[in-house]
């Protein structure tokens, strides 16, 4: 399993794509199943958007209330309708959002071939506590998606990205290149009596 989420400010445009009748890259709109609800009276992606809004609108510094995650599991593998539920439900819980102070719309999306959800948080919680923290979800949600596969017997998709930096190694290796070689000419410039700058290189 693995997560790949976004934040927002359009609560209706994220649910009625989630709900399947936008159409988006390049696929026709359909009608998607709605999975999970919580703290959300259920009906239309524009019914409900207006009623996660309108919790959204007691906060006045989140600008992006809108979480939007896509949970996906690996081609071929089978997935029961317990295990995505429980596993949205884990997921939102170790991200430090549960469902029982959180307004939460899932809808699951049948258009490939690998089974995958969409999930749908208000940051804001409904008691009023701190909204839902986005830092660092980049290196959180490996960790999370890998326990959430462990405890329900799932398999784990192969982690493609550790690091900022190993999404270009070339980029990185050419980086250390010019530093080494800025780190060099300093020196010599310093042998030559050159020393009125400097440069924090570091490797």
């Amino acid at each position: 399993m693995i997560a790949k989420t976004i934040t927002g400010s359009d609560f209706e445009g994220a649910l009625t794509y989630g709900a399947g009748q936008r159409q988006g890259r390049g696929k026709e709109p359909g009608e998607a199943p709605l999975l999970v609800v919580s703290n959300v009276i259920p009906g239309s992606p524009k019914e409900m958007a207006q009623d996660m809004q309108a919790v959204a609108a007691r906060s006045k510094r989140v600008q992006k209330p809108v979480w939007h995650t896509v949970l996906s599991w690996k081609a071929g593998e089978a997935v029961s309708q317990a295990q995505k539920v429980a596993a949205v439900k884990r997921y939102c819980e170790l991200m430090g959002a549960p469902i029982d102070r959180h307004q939460v719309v899932v809808y699951e999306h049948r258009d490939k071939q690998h089974a995958h959800v969409h999930i749908y948080l208000n940051r804001v919680p409904i008691d009023g506590g701190p909204a839902l923290r986005t830092d660092n979800n980049f290196y959180r949600q490996p960790a999370v998606t890998r326990q959430i596969s462990q405890e329900l017997g799932m398999d784990p998709l192969p982690e493609r990205r550790r690091s900022l930096k190993a999404l270009d190694p070339t980029k990185e290796a050419a980086r250390q290149r010019v530093s080494q070689a800025l780190a060099q000419v300093l020196r010599q410039s310093d042998r030559e009596g050159n020393s009125g700058w400097r440069c924090n290189c570091k490797n």
